[in-house]
Parts: C-alpha cells; structure tokens; sequence
C-alpha cells in the first residue's frame, strides 16, 4: 500500500505546483535534457550508420535506417488523441521513454546473436523503429510538460540556456565516444568499442528516467472538446490556405531528406573519416544552430518568418551544392557545409513551427500541428528512400571532369539542392496570404 501511495505521489500528481517546485523541477530537466540528448547523438548520425555498416549495412540501407526516426515522428500526429483524455501523462511519458531509450542501447546483442546478416540488420531496424516510436509518441507530451512548468516571461532565458549546458555535455561525451571508437577501430577491435558506447547509453536511459520521474507534472485538465480520428485529417484537408503550407512542409522534408541521411553516410563510406573528425564536424554545426537561433529570431520579428525560411532555404541549398564539391581532396570544404547547415537548420526549425502555427485558424491548432507532422514524416521518410534507390541503382556511376570526381551520392546532394528551389516558389505564393495569416494570430 505505502509503495502504490508512492508511485501515485510521483506520477498522479492532483495539485497545483508551487514555484520552488517547478523551479527545482527546471533544474532537473536541464540534466534531464542532457542524457536525453545524449542517448540521441550517440545512436543517431555517424555512430549509427558505422553501426550498421559494422553489421554489413550497405551504403543505402544506412541512410534508411537513419531515417527512421523520421518515420516515426508521424506517430505524434495521433498521440493528442490519447493525451488529451489524461489528466496525468508522466507516468506513460516517462515509461515509454524509458523502454524506447533502453531498446536503443540494447541494440548491442544484435552482433551476439548468431544467425544470417539479413536477420541482424532487419532485428536492428525493427528495434530501432520501436523504440523512436515509443519516444516520439511521447514528444508532444513531454513539450507540453516542460513548457507548463517554464513561466512565458523567463522561457527564452531559460531555454537558451538550457540548450548552452545541454550542447556542452553532449559535445564532450560524443569528443570522448568518438575517440573510443575511433581507437578500438585501429586495433581491429571495433565491436568493444560499439560495446563500451551502448553501456553508456543503457546506463544514460537509467540515468534519464531517474532524472524525468524527480520532475514534477502540473495537473492537465481536461479539454472540453475530445480530439478523434477523423478530424485529424478532414479538418486541415479543408483549408485550401494552410494546405499550401502542407506542400511547402512537404517540398522541404523531400529535398532536405533526400540528402541529408546520407552525409553521416558520405563522410563514413566514401570520405573515410575518423569518428573524433566527424563528431568535431557535428559539435561545430551544434554551436552554430546554438549562436545563430537567436539572430534568426530577431530577424524574424523584424521581417516576417516567410522571410526567414526564404533565406533558410536558399543557405541549405548552397550548403548541399558544397557538399557537391566535397572529396578527399576538398575536405577543407567539411567545416563551411556544417556551419552553414547548423545555421540553416535553426533558422527552419524555428521558422516552421512558427509558420505552421501562423497560418492554422485559432481553433483546432492542435490538429492542425498534428497533421503536419504526419505530412513531414511521410513525405521526409519517402525523401531518403528515393535517395537509398538512387544510390542502389547508381553505385557504379561515377565521373572525372578535369581532375574532379563526381560519385552517385554527390549526384543525390546536387539533386537535393535542385529540388529545394522549389520551396522559393512556394513561399512567394504563400505571401499572398499573410493577411489571413495575422487574422488567425
């Protein structure tokens, strides 16, 4: 009884915090975000593409596989549909996140378990699907936790630097993994180095779901309304306007993704880099998005954030025409194409959400956000497999122009570029509706 007592105290929460408890409560998700961020670096990019290589991945389905996260992210589409009806959500939040992170860590029985090369690797991209499933079914949730407990007159202050302490931690600890891999692989010994990196990160999710249980969730109250499944889709389906963000969200995800998986890829397979070169590049795109987000949103304020993702835009596109020119012997190129990625990718994230926010009508902005990022899924998650086929059925395709080597996956940055102008186009109709877009604001 006295244990059920706890675990209701913990998780079922009835009252209304006080601020000292949600101050110690923003403390806590500061570590909290730190060993999340953490487990994500560590099994995402180039340590999960060098993962599944060490596995017999080839070059295509590494890019696949990395993308799944992105699949997954169309289930946050549905979940307003179970949270709405919670008035405590902590205890499943912290619960699948704990399950989806561990899964991630126990990715590393997969080389023990003896069987064909085919099982491994369709056993790891089934795990690696359930468990972003289970963290991305959580993500809105958890935003909405955090959010609730950050008064709007310090949330600027407090997450930049949260985001600054956050970086921090997760820019030593993928310096540190990296040079363990990287000095396992020099002796032959790749798989304990991949065995010391997945202990931490089971050790992290321990650590993680410690941290997120200390942090305290305000009561939800119910909304009048209950969210269902068809409204989901038949509500955004309707408005003509903000179906032409859709095909702005759905234009970029398809360009973006189409490239963007297999640079971890790029730089692994074809470049041949060390991990510790590779995480330094990641960390510089990192502070770059960090030192950038804030210039991004003053010039927001100043112009409109049509403006900004315009700008966003066209600095990705020229980052994947860089990436065009990157071999070995450009590899001084490496630093320019993460730091102008880094700062594209802040000014978009922010950008987008703003947009989609701006041009969904007052009600039902919940469903509105939801459908979206069902369309950004798809459409992303479709992006990489058209990327994967490419590559498959170009793997010998290859050109010498004046000393200069072009290979099928520089063809694929080249490609992305391309595809991206068509977001200009996009954007300029979208101007057309700003107006409507103040009214729903």
């Amino acid at each position: 009884m006295e244990l059920l007592a706890h675990v209701k105290k913990i998780y079922f929460n009835k009252d209304n915090l006080s601020d000292a408890d949600m101050q110690i409560s923003r403390k806590m998700s500061v570590f909290e975000g730190c060993t999340a961020r953490s487990i994500l670096t560590l099994t995402s990019g180039a340590f999960l593409v060098g993962f599944a290589k060490f596995l017999g991945a080839s070059n295509q389905i590494s890019g696949i596989i990395s993308a799944i996260p992105v699949l997954a992210g169309i289930i946050m589409a549905f979940s307003p549909i179970v949270f709405e009806k919670m008035e405590n959500r902590k205890f499943i939040t912290c619960l699948f996140c704990f399950i989806g992170r561990l899964l991630l860590g126990m990715m590393i029985i997969i080389p023990f378990i003896k069987s064909s090369q085919v099982f491994q690797l369709s056993l790891l991209i089934a795990v690696f699907f359930i468990a972003n499933l289970l963290i991305a079914f959580t993500l809105p949730a958890s935003q909405t936790w955090i959010l609730d407990i950050t008064p709007e007159k310090i949330r600027g202050v407090y997450f930049g630097r949260r985001e600054s302490i956050v970086l921090g931690a997760v820019t030593i600890i993928t310096l540190v993994m990296g040079q363990v891999l990287d000095r396992y692989e020099k002796h032959g010994e790749m798989l304990t180095g991949f065995i010391i990196l997945y202990i931490f990160v089971i050790c992290a999710a321990i650590a993680n779901f410690i941290l997120f249980t200390n942090i305290k969730e305000p009561y939800n109250k119910l909304a009048k309304n209950r969210v269902s499944f068809k409204y989901i889709f038949t509500i955004p389906l309707k408005n003509n306007v903000y179906m032409i963000v859709v095909l702005l969200m759905a234009l970029w995800n398809i360009g973006f993704q189409l490239a963007a998986r297999f640079t971890s890829v790029y730089m692994v397979s074809h470049l041949k880099l060390g991990y510790s070169l590779i995480t330094i590049m990641t960390v510089l795109a990192s502070i770059t998005s960090v030192l950038s987000v804030r210039w991004w949103g003053r010039l927001a304020d100043k112009k409109s954030w049509l403006y900004l993702i315009k700008l966003m835009v066209v600095i990705q596109i020229i980052c994947f025409f860089i990436w065009f020119f990157i071999n070995r012997n450009t590899l001084f190129l490496l630093p320019i194409a993460h730091i102008l990625s880094g700062a594209a990718i802040s000014g978009i994230n922010i950008s987008i959400n703003n947009i989609q926010y701006t041009f969904s009508p007052k009600e039902n902005k919940t469903i509105y956000m939801g459908f979206s990022s069902a369309v950004n899924g798809i459409f992303g998650f479709c992006g990489t497999l058209a990327g994967a086929y490419f590559i498959k059925n170009t793997d010998t395709l290859g050109y010498n122009a004046a000393g200069f080597t072009i290979e099928n996956m520089q063809m694929i940055f080249l490609t992305a570029g391309v595809l991206l102008m068509g977001c200009l186009i996009v954007i300029r109709m979208l101007k057309k509706f700003e107006e409507y877009a103040t009214v729903q604001t």
